[in-house]
């Protein structure tokens, strides 16, 4: 049955792209939602020896735009974050840019999105080495970069997530102020992270990496005016406040990994003109919304919020890095008590309908017997395959 993204896609992206320029990535965001779990990709057909029972799977298109394709990998990637769990208080902490920055980020995304994840990180480290604050310790950090608002409007920001302490130089753990309840003000992180910002984007700047929008006729004009009214604007760093439990931290994150700027139960209606979705108007006390939006209108949003290819958009850092991860948790295990850490298994698909969801794939569901292949068509090799960035 065909998706309600695939739909979408389906019936307006060909007319979107004769009026529209799309970039290779963007291309192949189009081909993977369009083919995704039909024939095009490729299938499986299992039978039951013991009763005859058949099962007709469509393969995946596996693309991380894809609404059809995150669910099990969103799992994967949480099953192996609990093993990088420790028994202390985490807290949420977003860092967003202002609105003004966010043509220059569509012009620019890898190197204004990796901008955004140094400052966020180097705000961080230098709070959680501050004397003044309290902890002097070497903290971690997991951030997921998101380019959304609810309405799919365009928005970078960093979901982070922070542990309320750091190992320090004799190998303990120290928690953050007040117990862990506090970490750092945020007013304070605030303006930190627009200094240390806009003194990386002056740099950019000079060294001339920045692009600008042709619409732009006076680049040098445009940015030092927009240097001046950034410099007069609160940045907002916010953080809520700790988990309640260690054991909820990642599981809460796992709302922001591998989520797509629209899900498809959030799509309500398409009809052969528009697109109608629900999504939360928080400046409304929460309320829900129905935005209406013509078909091209509505990929054209969908398309801004494609990531450069091999753009890492889940990062870890401090004791969480992957480069020290080892060798810290080992550390601070042994300080907690707690069995010695082990990296996490490599799970296969199957793996994790098992483990998260019950489901054995190999097993008939009508008999119990055991499912085998009895037919496929592979992936072809070129297009559209080739949307697996």
């Amino acid at each position: 049955m065909e998706s309600k993204i695939s739909k979408v896609f389906n019936q307006f992206a060909d007319t979107y792209l004769k009026t529209s320029s799309a970039t290779l990535e963007q291309h192949k965001v189009i081909n993977c939602i369009k083919t995704c779990k039909t024939e095009a990709l490729g299938y499986h057909i299992e039978q039951c020896p013991e009763c005859e029972h058949q099962r007709l799977r469509y393969n995946s298109c596996n693309n991380r735009h894809c609404p059809n394709c995150q669910a099990v990998n969103k799992e994967r990637w949480l099953l192996a974050k609990k093993y990088d769990l420790l028994p202390v208080k985490y807290f949420h902490t977003v860092f967003t840019v202002p609105a003004d920055l966010r043509v220059l980020f569509l012009y620019n995304k890898k190197l204004l999105y990796n901008l955004l994840f140094s400052c966020a990180w180097q705000t961080v480290k230098s709070f959680s080495q501050d004397k003044r604050n309290r902890l002097q310790a070497k903290t971690g950090m997991v951030a997921v970069l998101h380019t959304w608002k609810q309405n799919v409007d365009y928005h970078p920001h960093l979901h982070c997530i922070i542990p309320a302490g750091g190992i320090t130089a004799n190998n303990k753990w120290k928690s953050s102020p007040s117990d862990g309840d506090y970490l750092f003000p945020v007013k304070a992180m605030s303006g930190v992270f627009k200094g240390k910002f806009m003194e990386a984007f002056k740099l950019l700047y000079k060294n001339e990496e920045l692009n600008f929008p042709d619409v732009i006729t006076k680049p040098a004009e445009y940015f030092w005016q927009l240097r001046e009214s950034l410099f007069g604007t609160n940045w907002v760093v916010y953080s809520k406040e700790s988990f309640k439990s260690e054991a909820s931290v990642f599981e809460y994150l796992g709302r922001y990994t591998h989520k797509i700027a629209i899900s498809n139960h959030r799509i309500k209606q398409v009809t052969n003109k528009t697109v109608s979705f629900e999504y939360t108007d928080r400046a409304a006390g929460y309320k829900k919304r129905i935005r209406t939006l013509a078909g091209e209108e509505f990929i054209k949003l969908f398309l801004r919020h494609v990531l450069p290819p091999r753009f890492i958009k889940i990062r870890s850092y401090g004791f969480l890095a992957s480069r020290t991860k080892t060798e810290d948790l080992t550390k601070l295990r042994e300080y907690f008590g707690l069995s010695a850490y082990v990296k996490p298994p490599k799970l296969k698909v199957a793996d994790v309908l098992e483990l998260v969801w019950g489901i054995k794939p190999s097993v008939c569901p009508k008999c119990g017997g055991s499912l085998i292949l009895i037919e496929h068509k592979a992936r072809p090799r070129a297009s559209p395959a080739a949307c697996f960035a």
